[in-house]
């Protein structure tokens, strides 16, 4: 918690007067979006910041925390959502946020969440959520549950077009043109006659979207029904 809510007064012993904690942090980030979460490393950390990888320990314990540092900064890159826009503009304008956030850095969709303290702007991010929630009547249960349900929709979705464009990079093909150049031997096997709702949507192109939109749409809705439902 000291480390993430960078307590005042720890100055540390044996530390460079040229670098800090958000300097240490920052460069985590730049390499993770460029390698990914498994190639990050103290020592890699150290030699993109010209200094031992020991000195990088009086700043940080270890890559751990690290990495939760990291993931409490990028949540500040989100605005904070405020109630009095109305509760559907500022679920909807934080869903498209963290979106974005989660296309920047890849690398946050595996950070660990589970039994993981909370860092500052990790905790504005959900408290405005909350309140988000609270504004339009809801009672504690169901403002955790619109979090929960909000945030779980944004990240299931991310992942899979994350990895798509992992998978895009490393091919060099998007995903529409990898399916196309995949598509007469996948029609000898998926056909109308088997399959007529599959090839009816493919023919369609509903195949080239990502969903976003339409999942989003729908999962306000969904609390929209609640909300009446419950003032």
């Amino acid at each position: 918690m000291a480390l993430l809510w960078r307590a005042p007064g720890d100055t540390g012993r044996g530390r460079r007067p040229d670098l800090t904690v958000d300097a240490v942090v920052a460069a985590g980030i730049e390499l993770a979006d460029r390698d990914g979460l498994a190639d990050l490393s103290m020592r890699r950390v150290a030699e993109k910041l010209g200094v031992g990888t020991m000195s990088l320990y009086t700043y940080v314990p270890g890559k751990a925390d690290l990495v939760a540092a990291m993931r409490d900064q990028v949540s500040g890159e989100l605005p904070v959502p405020d109630p009095a826009a109305g509760w559907r503009p500022a679920l909807e304008g934080y869903a498209r946020e963290l979106w974005a956030a989660y296309h920047r850095h890849p690398w946050l969709l595996m950070a660990p969440l589970a039994h993981e303290l909370p860092g500052p702007n990790e905790t504005a991010r959900m408290d405005a959520l909350l309140a988000v929630a609270e504004s339009a009547g809801l009672g504690p249960n169901d403002m955790l549950g619109v979090y929960l349900l909000l945030d779980s929709y944004v990240r299931g979705l991310a992942f899979i077009s994350v990895d798509a464009q992992k998978a895009s990079a490393r091919s060099g093909l998007t995903e529409v043109e990898w399916w196309a150049e995949r598509e007469p031997v996948l029609n000898a096997y998926v056909t109308a006659a088997k399959f007529p709702a599959m090839t009816k949507v493919a023919a369609a192109g509903a195949f080239d979207t990502d969903g976003f939109e339409f999942g989003l749409a729908r999962t306000l809705d969904g609390i929209e029904l609640l909300i009446q439902s419950t003032t």
